[in-house]
């Protein structure tokens, strides 16, 4: 083996090592499920809405998140409720008008691994997408109930985020 192979070798390593070690989580940006009509500033989840958030542990059975995360409002709480109680664990508080660098310093204070999901709204959650992830990320509808957001993070960064349906 020559010494410029041998260098080259030992790089790969070091990179491979270094990527190894990297700690890593997933985070899922949800908007809660439907509303109910009506006045008020914090409705309760319609019927087609708690029939959503009912179906939220059979999306995350193969893997149930380690932290469940939602705003003040009623229909956020309502939405994260099952996954919650399916992944037994307590839904965190979250204020709408969360600083995106505190709850990136959150999400990224949990275990290796980790998966975690974000309850909010449809102008809460483009916001936090971009602002982790630097990319352009489209408002969402205000019909729009089934958008989910996945990031990948390692060592607190993103680096993947692409947008799936439930």
């Amino acid at each position: 083996m020559t010494r410029r192979t041998a260098s080259l070798l030992l790089a790969l390593c070091l990179v491979s090592a270094a990527h190894a070690e990297a700690k890593m989580q997933t985070v899922y940006l949800i908007r809660h499920a439907e509303k109910a009509a009506g006045p008020g500033r914090d409705p309760a989840l319609s019927p087609a809405g708690r029939a959503r958030a009912e179906r939220l542990p059979v999306r995350f059975a193969d893997a149930l998140p380690a932290a469940v995360f939602a705003s003040e409002f009623r229909r956020t709480q309502q939405t994260a409720r099952p996954l919650a109680l399916a992944a037994g664990v307590p839904i965190r508080m979250l204020p709408a008008a969360t600083a995106t660098d505190a709850l990136l310093a959150r999400l990224c204070a949990l275990p290796d691994g980790a998966g975690a999901v974000v309850f909010g709204h449809s102008n809460t959650l483009p916001a936090l997408a971009q602002a982790w992830s630097g990319q352009p990320t489209p408002m969402m509808a205000e019909d729009d109930y089934g958008q989910v957001y996945v990031l990948r993070l390692a060592d607190c960064r993103v680096t993947e985020m692409r947008s799936e349906r439930y």
